[in-house]
């Protein structure tokens, strides 16, 4: 019946209007909506209303997404319409879609002021999932290192130089005990040369020249 089924697409109509015009009195003027498993979580009907009222749409964010961008952006999740209310909106000067070489476009948040824990992005790209992990993983370690010398600030050397350092130290200090201690401390000494001697060996180098001149130096006090 083409009757009944032109009433079903009016109600329909008038209930997405319905709710982009609650959408619109909450004081919204940009949506982020989590991507839906079972369905589409827009229709080209509700994006039709909400681009006539000025609101933008940013569609697709994943679930595990949501926490992150919730606290970057100094708003709160809403589950239905009935809880969308002033409160829980952000607030960002700027909110904008940004085309990249490629062609590729991101959204971008500036001068967000509703945010109690400042955010920056970084954008990593690549030409294959291999090197994007990659590029993840180095910018990690970054990040630590950063974080750790914010907790604590000082630095040690690499390359096994601290290991070098505490075998050498502990080979002089065994030479003032007795028995069985002395014995236990320069094992213990001896056992932390297994470091730089894997890395050398990692490296291609000579493992006994490297670890013989490391030892050497750190001896007489560099």
């Amino acid at each position: 019946d083409y009757n009944a089924m032109d009433r079903i697409l009016k109600e329909e109509r008038q209930y997405l209007l319905g709710l982009v015009k609650r959408v619109k009195a909450s004081g919204a003027n940009v949506l982020l909506i989590q991507k839906s498993i079972l369905r589409d979580a827009v229709t080209d009907l509700s994006l039709h209303f909400l681009a006539k009222l000025k609101i933008m749409v940013v569609t697709d964010i994943e679930r595990d997404e949501i926490e992150f961008v919730s606290k970057s952006l100094g708003c709160s999740p809403v589950a239905s319409i009935d809880a969308l209310v002033p409160e829980k909106l952000g607030k960002a000067e700027l909110v904008e879609e940004v085309s990249l070489s490629g062609g590729e476009k991101v959204v971008r948040f500036t001068g967000v002021t509703s945010s109690t824990v400042p955010t920056a992005s970084i954008l990593v790209r690549g030409s294959n999932n291999l090197v994007l992990d990659e590029a993840e993983r180095s910018l990690h370690d970054a990040l630590c290192v950063v974080r750790s010398l914010v907790r604590k600030q000082f630095l040690i050397a690499g390359g096994s130089a601290p290991e070098i350092e505490v075998a050498v130290q502990l080979a002089q200090y065994s030479k003032t005990l007795a028995g069985m201690q002395s014995y236990c401390v320069r094992a213990f000494g001896d056992a932390l040369e297994v470091v730089p001697y894997t890395l050398s060996e990692n490296a291609g180098l000579f493992p006994v020249e490297i670890v013989t001149e490391l030892r050497r130096r750190h001896a007489e006090g560099e």
